[in-house]
């Protein structure tokens, strides 16, 4: 008996320790969320969230050799977690199994645990997500 209830207050205690993520709200009009590529850096992932109905879908962009990328914070094998990715060292690290890929490898990316690729596009200065395309990943969250 004694050694469920440690058990059970050890499972209390890491899942009360795993928070989703907030991230900072994506600028957006009816029809897309709009994202000054200014605001990119290079090879440092920059997480967003969109909000419809009160869900939460978080999102990323990555700038790489001047490229522009864009993914769901989240990967076809623990989303249902709601955890995401952190960043470290030029990787991004799922944070439910900590598996971790290079950022150089996430666009070629094959495997469950790799960040789900979000559709976009650069027009003129921004980068542009359709509003029907953020929505394809609200399952995710």
């Amino acid at each position: 008996m004694k050694l469920i209830c440690l058990l059970l207050g050890l499972a209390m205690l890491f899942s009360a320790c795993a928070k989703k993520p907030v991230y900072p709200e994506a600028p957006s009009d009816s029809t897309s969320i709009r994202i000054a590529l200014a605001d990119i850096p290079e090879k440092m992932p920059r997480f967003f969230s969109y909000t419809e109905n009160t869900r939460r879908i978080n999102f990323f962009l990555l700038r790489r050799n001047g490229k522009i990328e864009s993914y769901f914070d989240a990967c076809g094998k623990c989303y249902a977690q709601k955890l995401g990715y952190r960043v470290e060292n030029e990787r991004v690290v799922c944070r439910a199994c900590d598996v971790s890929y290079h950022l150089e490898d996430l666009k070629e990316g094959i495997g469950s645990c790799y960040p789900i690729k979000l559709e976009g596009r650069v027009e003129g200065d921004t980068y542009v997500i359709g509003k029907d395309a953020i929505l394809k990943g609200e399952k995710f969250f």
